[in-house]
């Protein structure tokens, strides 16, 4: 494929707009923003300098790569929208959970371009430190993916559907969970009127140690001690939340399943 290979981005959300700054800053333009909603399309659009549609039959024809980057409830339906306009394009999507296989029933050539990452509106991410897990059906398409995702970034990785489907369970517990916890933790200090930035130190530490070690062998804290004294008293103090109760339980029988 062409180095600088005609780019069609479907989707103006979060992942859509981030990977269409970083593609146009590394000299990838994209040429085309599809999108459900004009407003986004064309927010973006202007951002990329580049033209754009609300109507899937409007995709370029000649387009080598058309990025799918939609829900992932939506991949299979707008791939099969667009088959018929742009049958010879390399087409993936950017899903963690979702099969790369359900393009190819719309398209002979499919991937996937998996940006491990959480992305918000106002915060731009760290390319460097993005992990982009690729696959595609081809080996030449493996390789292109390859080194786009090296041009944009650092870190790249070929894995497949199953051990994608793997990948965003791991990261489900080590993103979505953890900030679940990081929200408990807020709560729980504002009914004791206490700010939760006396939680960033002991933040920074855990990730920094996460980091550095197996986080198993960094495990510390009443449960991985055994101190049923501690527990004990932790769970009088949540009496009120009895939803906090059962999940300071199954996290500690988790971490130690001796517990009584």
């Amino acid at each position: 494929m062409n180095s600088t290979p005609k780019i069609v981005l479907v989707g103006a959300g979060r992942i859509g707009m981030h990977l269409g700054r970083r593609l146009k800053s590394k000299g990838l333009r994209v040429q085309q923003i599809l999108n459900r909603t004009s407003e986004r399309a064309e927010e973006l659009a202007q951002m990329l300098d580049c033209d754009w549609s609300v109507n899937w039959e409007d995709v370029l024809p000649d387009a080598d790569w058309v990025i799918l980057a939609v829900r992932d409830d939506a991949i299979e339906s707008v791939a099969e929208a667009l088959k018929p306009y742009c049958p010879d394009a390399l087409v993936t999507h950017t899903s963690g959970a979702t099969p790369g296989l359900v393009i190819k029933k719309s398209f002979r050539r499919f991937g996937v371009f998996y940006p491990l990452q959480s992305f918000s509106m106002d915060r731009m991410p760290v390319w460097s430190k993005v992990s982009f897990c690729v696959d595609a059906g081809s080996a030449e398409d493996v390789v292109f993916l390859k080194k786009i995702a090296k041009r944009i970034g650092n870190l790249v990785y070929q894995v497949d559907d199953k051990q994608r489907a793997v990948l965003h369970i791991a990261a489900v517990f080590a993103n979505n969970f953890s900030n679940h916890c990081y929200t408990i933790s807020e709560r729980i200090l504002d009914e004791a009127n206490l700010p939760f930035e006396l939680m960033h130190p002991l933040i920074e530490e855990t990730v920094s140690k996460a980091l550095l070690e197996s986080p198993a062998r960094m495990q510390t804290g009443p449960a991985i001690r055994g101190d049923q004294e501690t527990i004990d008293s932790h769970m009088k103090l949540l009496k009120t939340h009895p939803d906090l109760q059962t999940l300071y339980l199954l996290f500690s029988k988790n971490i130690n399943p001796d517990l009584k």
